[in-house]
């Protein structure tokens, strides 16, 4: 008697279409978490802040002392870690010969938004800054001159090149408001990629991609330099601000151990003598010059 022979029972195989159904749900799923714990948080920093209302100094000297105001980022704060404020006095002083004041307040990290906001007392306190590095009081002491240090971290962290010249637009819009001559500094010449070598593999990946989708090259200011300019050209305010190019301090464009830090995106004692030194220059030169038109008109 031959043996029965029993049926193959059916393999457990997973069809094609579940699987797609699948891997759409691991997708969706990534995606939402990517949307909530990243991309959300994400666009907030980028959007940029409405108008806030442009307050009135109404503080008025009546000396003939010349008195500048630093603001900004990090490049701010090293201006008061390393003594920019005598610095800048005294390269003042050597080309002329009244009495000058200069005083600094910066952030370390800060993007432009944050430099707009540090403007303001309430907006500072409401996004829990540190009360010191506030710049309402600077402003309220009405100085001649501004100089303003923005964008490096908007570089850095891969920022819109519209998010950065807005938030200028509005800064330099509360310096007109009250008669202040801002400063305006282009974004520095440095190396944009050294603190991505320190960083871990993860975070390099995700600053990679986020590179290939802003469409915006870590190692390259000049697309900023130029939203910038187009900024001032296209709201009429181009000769209501001193503008300092990047090539008037550092001709050509050194980022070395003469002038930089190790981290290569600060300067050191060096690299700022040379800074203040082309800002006093400028500044007196334009102080001078706006002097003498306001005499002539007088006397006209």
């Amino acid at each position: 008697m031959q043996p029965r022979i029993l049926p193959d029972e059916p393999s457990q195989v997973i069809s094609p279409k579940i699987i797609r159904r699948i891997l759409a749900g691991v997708g969706m799923i990534i995606m939402v978490a990517l949307t909530y714990f990243y991309f959300i948080p994400e666009y907030i920093h980028y959007y940029v802040p409405e108008e806030l209302p442009l307050y009135t100094i109404r503080k008025v000297h009546h000396d003939d002392t010349l008195r500048i105001a630093f603001i900004g980022d990090s490049w701010a704060d090293y201006h008061t870690i390393l003594s920019g404020d005598t610095m800048m006095t005294n390269a003042a002083k050597r080309i002329y010969h009244k009495p000058i004041k200069t005083v600094t307040r910066g952030k370390k990290g800060a993007l432009s938004k944050e430099v707009y906001f540090f403007m303001y007392s309430s907006k500072t306190e409401e996004h829990s800054y540190e009360p010191d590095r506030c710049t309402q009081p600077l402003i309220e002491d009405h100085p001649d001159y501004c100089v303003i240090f923005a964008g490096i971290n908007d570089v850095t962290y891969l920022r819109p090149t519209s998010f950065y010249a807005e938030n200028m637009q509005l800064i330099i819009n509360l310096l007109l408001h009250n008669n202040i001559r801002p400063v305006v500094m282009e974004i520095p010449i440095v190396d944009f990629t050294e603190p991505m070598t320190r960083k871990s593999l993860r975070d390099r990946c995700f600053y990679f991609v986020r590179s290939l989708l802003m469409g915006t090259i870590n190692n390259e200011c000049t697309d900023y330099h130029d939203a910038l300019n187009q900024m001032l050209v296209k709201k009429g305010i181009k000769d209501s601000v001193l503008y300092i190019a990047a090539k008037q301090w550092n001709p050509g464009g050194s980022v070395d151990s003469t002038m930089f830090l190790e981290d290569r995106l600060h300067m050191n004692l060096n690299g700022y003598h040379l800074l203040d030194s082309c800002i006093a220059s400028e500044i007196i030169r334009d102080y001078v010059s706006r002097q003498s038109s306001t005499s002539k008109a007088y006397t006209d």
